[in-house]
């Protein structure tokens, strides 16, 4: 069995350094990606075909939505966890309808953030 990707998709790259960090910290053996922003990471996506990707809600050229529905033709067995300080309920409910596995909101733990992956790995 292969070791899965992850992608982390998100404009700040100090939010990808602990999203990293509180993978490698769990032990799940993963192979890490990064993409800086909505088109990039469907770039990287289209491209590597991750297991799981984690997406933020509001980067520049792409919005974390625009992601989610463009890769539903780009690479559907991709399950995406967004990982947002924008947690309000609707939001949530948008993210989820269009296709996400899961929702963990900034500020996040690192615990939370294994879980999130574990839980969508297995998905």
């Amino acid at each position: 069995m292969s070791t899965p990707t992850l992608l982390l998709v998100d404009d700040d790259r100090f939010v990808r350094s602990l999203l990293k960090d509180a993978i490698q910290e769990s032990g799940l053996e993963v192979r890490l990606l990064e993409a800086s922003d909505g088109q990039e990471g469907l770039e990287v996506a289209a491209r590597e075909r991750p297991a799981v990707m984690l997406l933020d809600l509001f980067m520049p050229r792409r919005s974390g939505l625009e992601v989610l529905a463009a890769l539903k033709d780009s690479s559907p067995d991709t399950r995406v966890l967004i990982i947002s300080s924008m947690d309000a309920e609707p939001v949530v409910e948008q993210a989820m309808s269009a296709g996400a596995v899961g929702f963990v909101g900034k500020p996040f733990h690192p615990l939370e953030i294994a879980l999130a992956v574990r839980q969508a790995l297995a998905h």
